[in-house]
C-alpha cells in the first residue's frame, strides 16, 4: 500500500508539472517547453510537495501529542504566530533565511503560549486550547494588520504573502525543505510506539518507560519549526494539517508509524493538487493563491467534523 501511494504521487506531480495556465503535451515537448518544465513547473511542484508533507506531518503530531482532533498548525495558533515573525521580518527587511529564524521564534513561543494555557491541573483541555488558539490567530492577526498599516512600503508583498502560495521556489530552499522533513520524519518514526503510547493518560504512558516530557517537547519543537519554515517561505496554507491526518488515521488506523507516513504523502499530494488547481482555474493566466483553495477545502471539512463526530472525533 506504501508503494501505491507514492505511485499515485508521483502521478499527481507529473500531471501537475504538465497543468497550467499552457497545457503541456509530454510527447510534444519543444525546446521552449521543456524549460518550462524543468525551470519553472517542476521546481515548483516538488516545493508544493514539500510543503504539503511538512503540514500534513506537523498536523498529524498536533493532534496526537495535544490529545485534540481539531488541532492542526492554524487551529492551535502556530501559523499565525509563525506568520507574525515572518510579516515584521518582511516588513523591516530582514534578508535571506532570517525570515524563517523570526517565524520559527514566534511560532515556538506561541504555540508554547498556547499549550500553557490550555493546561489544568498538569492535563491538556482540548477545549480550552482551540480557544487559546483562536486568541492568539486574534493578537496575532491584529500585530500583523498594525504592521501593514505602518509599513507601507511593504503592504503589498505581505498581503500577497499572506494568502498562501507557492511563489518564490529557488533550489536552496527546496534543499532546506528536503531535509528538514526528512530528519524530522525519521526522528518521529523512530519513536513511533512511543508517540501512540502518548494516546494514554500521561501516568500511564509514564509508567510504560515513556519520557512523556521530553518527547512531547521535541515533537512540539520540530512540529513548529516545520511549520515555520512552511510559513516563511509560502505564506499560510491553513487546514492542510487537519484534514490529512484525519483521513489516513480513517484509512490506515491510528498507529503512528502509518499515520506520520500517510499523512505526509497525502499532505503532499493535496498540496500539489491545490497548486495545479490554483493555476488553472482562472481562464488567461492569472494565479490564484493556494490558501484560498485549502481554506475553502479545510473550513467545508472542520464544520463537517464538527457537526457529525463530535464526541467520536478521536477514536472514530
Amino acid at each position: 500500500m506504501r508503494t501505491l501511494s507514492l505511485v499515485l504521487l508521483l502521478l499527481a506531480c507529473g500531471g501537475a508539472t504538465l497543468a497550467g495556465p499552457q497545457w503541456l503535451n509530454p510527447l510534444e515537448l519543444d525546446e521552449v517547453g521543456r524549460g518550462i518544465v524543468t525551470e519553472l513547473r517542476l521546481p515548483r511542484v516538488l516545493f508544493a510537495a514539500l510543503i504539503g508533507a511538512m503540514l500534513g506531518l506537523s498536523g498529524s503530531v498536533y493532534q496526537l501529542t495535544l490529545k485534540n482532533p481539531l488541532a492542526d498548525s492554524f487551529t492551535t495558533g502556530a501559523a499565525s504566530s509563525s506568520a507574525l515573525g515572518a510579516v515584521l521580518a518582511i516588513a523591516l527587511g530582514v534578508p535571506g533565511h532570517g525570515v524563517a529564524l523570526c517565524a520559527f521564534a514566534t511560532g515556538l513561543g506561541g504555540l508554547g503560549l498556547v499549550y500553557r494555557m490550555s493546561q489544568t491541573r498538569g492535563r491538556i483541555n482540548p477545549i480550552t486550547m482551540i480557544l487559546a488558539g483562536v486568541v492568539m490567530n486574534i493578537v496575532a492577526s491584529a500585530i500583523i494588520s498594525f504592521s501593514k498599516y505602518y509599513f507601507e512600503d511593504s503592504l503589498n508583498a505581505i498581503v500577497y504573502w499572506l494568502m498562501g502560495g507557492i511563489f518564490l521556489v529557488s533550489w536552496d530552499r527546496l534543499v532546506l525543505c528536503a531535509a528538514l522533513l526528512a530528519g524530522v520524519y525519521l526522528f518521529l518514526s523512530r519513536r513511533a510506539q512511543a508517540l501512540n503510547l502518548l494516546s494514554l493518560d500521561e501516568a500511564s504512558a509514564q509508567s510504560l518507560g515513556v519520557n512523556v516530557k521530553q518527547l512531547r517537547s521535541w515533537a512540539f519543537v520540530l512540529s513548529t519549526l516545520m511549520v515555520s519554515v512552511a510559513v516563511s517561505f509560502s505564506g499560510i496554507i491553513g487546514f492542510v494539517g487537519l484534514i490529512v491526518p484525519h483521513v489516513a488515521r480513517s484509512l490506515f488506523g491510528s498507529d503512528m508509524k502509518l499515520n506520520l507516513f500517510y499523512s505526509a504523502v497525502m499532505g503532499s499530494g493535496l498540496l500539489v493538487a491545490s497548486d495545479a488547481l490554483s493555476r488553472t482555474v482562472i481562464p488567461g493566466g492569472a494565479e490564484l493563491p493556494v490558501g484560498i483553495i485549502t481554506a475553502i477545502l479545510g473550513g467545508g471539512f472542520f464544520f463537517y467534523l464538527l457537526q457529525t463526530r463530535r464526541e467520536a472525533l478521536w477514536h472514530g
